[in-house]
């Protein structure tokens, strides 16, 4: 009898102890989230990120604040969530062209794209396309290409750091 009484108080001695070893055990998110978009208001990608937002504050139970910050072709948004406390409340939502392009068309980039960010998880797909007006003489690739290096053309949109940089700087149409 004194044999079980003492192995029973053994025991809940080292549950009672084993408890209150233990580390505090938290649950994510305790507080709100940052979904940093590197563009502004109202695009393609800002629609997309307040879904995707919603859909993780339904599921997560916390808030979740969209927060554009357009310009340098990404790299500013990109710098901010570099540089944010490595916790798991800030999260960058944005192309694969951030990680890629700036370190390709600019002489430094403020972040380390392959040290500084953790890819989650791939949201959708783009497709480019290369279109002109119906009645332009330029019909394909090949005949953009030939007027490119005969003329200055009309007028080419792009942005700096953006995919649109790398296709005007590409070799032989620059």
């Amino acid at each position: 009898m004194k044999r079980t009484a003492l192995t029973i108080f053994l025991g809940l001695v080292g549950l009672m102890g084993g408890n209150s070893l233990a580390p505090a055990q938290t649950v994510y998110p305790e507080k709100s989230l940052q979904l940093i978009v590197p563009f502004p208001p109202g695009g393609a990608s800002d629609v997309v990120a307040r879904i995707i937002g919603g859909e993780l504050e339904t599921r997560l139970g916390k808030p979740v604040i969209i927060m554009n910050r357009p310009g340098g072709g990404t790299t500013i948004a990109a710098k901010e969530v570099a540089r944010s406390a490595p916790d798991g409340y800030t999260l960058f939502f944005s192309s694969n062209s951030s990680f890629t392009l700036p370190a390709a068309v600019k002489e430094s980039v403020p972040y380390d794209a392959a040290k500084d960010f953790e890819p989650l998880g791939q949201v959708g797909k783009i497709t480019l396309a290369l279109v002109t007006y119906k009645d332009n003489p330029v019909k394909d690739v090949a005949s953009l290409v030939a007027e490119a290096k005969a003329n200055v053309l009309p007028h080419i949109s792009m942005l700096p750091g953006a995919i649109s940089c790398l296709i005007y700087f590409a070799p032989g149409l620059s």
